[in-house]
């Protein structure tokens, strides 16, 4: 990144006070829920064997069995109890917990997130459940991380200790923890802002390429975001978009972020229209192995231009 942290968790967090609260797809409800925690799996992680080896392996492997199936809501949800097994098992296996965030991600941003007037309480639980298994799973994979935290020490100052087989992690809990708060108040965005971006600069340094261009695709959205004067940057955005776009061309939920955020602030309705198109488009299985998280942005963008039809977007 260009310039220095500091300076962008400022304007990071000036962003956040002023346009989060507005954003079309943010359920910000100043007062409701104000003041919430994210709290942690408590207990120190039990390193070691697995106490019942065989149970451990049979449930990895059906979890990973019913992963592989998660179009259907049921095999995710039954992939996520047996990985609940394992790690319950094997409480130092980082790689399950890994998967469990990913998988309670999932869940939250791919069924309850369209459910949320009858299912508020369940979305919410979902994505902090996935924001615990990632910070255990870090705790786990990294033992002078649990010791820092254990002492007081916020996750943004030692993320830096992860190297690149915990950046799953990382990535997972970074955006478990942004749709937890930004489903609650413009409070709880504020109060984990710093922690966010630093983990997702991280995630940058350590690996652009990661999940299909996942850092690049994310400061895309948040240079869109931001106003101006607060570090808003469309020229900015619009190269982090690109970059994503070029390290995973297939990847549709770049498409949608730019119609979301990028078009609209550029008003380039043209450009919102092709890029929901695209989406629509795109065979499902586009990238065969996320085939499950496509059919989700393909509802999404139906979304997104019906928000525009009701006359949501400023074009």
């Amino acid at each position: 990144m260009i310039r220095s942290r500091s300076f962008l968790r400022s304007l990071f967090g000036a962003a956040l006070s002023l346009s989060l609260a507005a954003a079309p797809l943010a359920t910000v409800t100043l007062g409701a829920g104000c003041g919430a925690t994210a709290s942690s799996i408590g207990g120190g992680v039990r390193r070691g064997g697995a106490t019942d080896p065989s149970a451990y392996q049979a449930a990895i492997t059906a979890g990973d069995a019913a992963f592989a199936l998660r179009a259907d809501r049921a095999q995710l949800e039954a992939a996520i109890a047996k990985y609940e097994e394992a790690i319950a098992l094997k409480d130092d296996d980082y790689e399950t917990y890994e998967k469990l965030a990913r998988a309670n991600y999932l869940l939250a941003d791919g069924w309850l997130f369209f459910e949320q007037a009858d299912k508020k309480e369940l979305f919410l639980k979902t994505y902090e459940k996935g924001f615990q298994y990632a910070e255990r799973g870090l705790k786990a994979r990294y033992p002078a991380i649990e010791e820092r935290l254990a002492a007081g020490v916020d996750l943004k100052d030692a993320a830096t200790l992860v190297d690149k087989p915990g950046i799953g992690l990382l990535y997972w809990y970074s955006t478990n923890l942004g749709k937890w708060g930004n489903a609650q108040d413009i409070t709880v965005v504020l109060t984990y802002k710093d922690r966010i971006y630093a983990i997702m600069e991280q995630v940058y340094n350590l690996d652009t390429n990661f999940f299909w261009g996942a850092a690049d695709r994310y400061f895309g959205a948040y240079y869109s975001i931001a106003p101006s004067f607060a570090g808003g940057d469309l020229d900015r955005s619009w190269k982090h978009f690109e970059a994503s776009r070029k390290i995973a061309p297939d990847y549709i939920a770049t498409y949608n972020l730019v119609a979301e955020f990028y078009a609209p602030k550029k008003q380039d309705e043209a450009l919102f229209d092709a890029m929901t198109q695209k989406v629509l488009d795109a065979p499902v299985d586009i990238i065969p192995e996320l085939a499950p998280e496509a059919a989700v942005e393909k509802r999404k963008a139906e979304a997104l231009r019906k928000r525009k039809a009701d006359g949501e977007f400023p074009f």
